[in-house]
């Protein structure tokens, strides 16, 4: 079961469905939404915007979501510099000691997901911890172009 804001597009998944896990915020423009579109297909209509999902409380409903948590890089930077952290990973991304991998992956990315590699060595260099790690993608989720 999936409910709409359609004030920006993006879908909340309410309960598992294949790909996605309760809790997910899915924008149009991520891959993973054609499951919404397939879930749609099947005959099922939205439920009524209740606004965004609170973070799941047990370990194995926080990490699924961390498994299926995915921001635009746009909302990861624009929430990295309200954090006041974007000149700090600009300054990881220029350092020659960086991981090519990771510079390339996070130069090159159109959306940032919170269990990918690329986050969890970007966040570690940071010294960012889970938990703000974890609130800084809610928050990002809800900013709009």
């Amino acid at each position: 079961m999936f409910s709409k804001d359609q004030s920006n597009g993006r879908v909340i998944c309410l309960e598992d469905y294949g790909r996605l896990k309760a809790g997910a915020v899915v924008p149009e423009s991520n891959e993973l939404y054609a499951d919404v579109e397939a879930w749609l297909a099947e005959g099922n209509t939205l439920a009524e915007f209740g606004g965004y999902p609170e973070l799941p409380m047990t370990a194995e409903q926080l990490q699924d979501w961390r498994d299926s948590a995915v921001i635009s890089r746009m909302q990861a930077e624009i929430q990295l510099h309200r954090e006041g952290l974007l000149e700090q990973l600009e300054n990881i991304i220029a350092d020659p000691a960086t991981d090519k991998e990771v510079v390339i992956a996070w130069q090159k990315s159109t959306e940032v997901r919170r269990a990918s590699s690329t986050v969890a060595a970007l966040s570690e260099q940071m010294g960012l911890t889970d938990e703000r790690l974890d609130q800084m993608f809610k928050d990002a989720a809800h900013i709009e172009a």
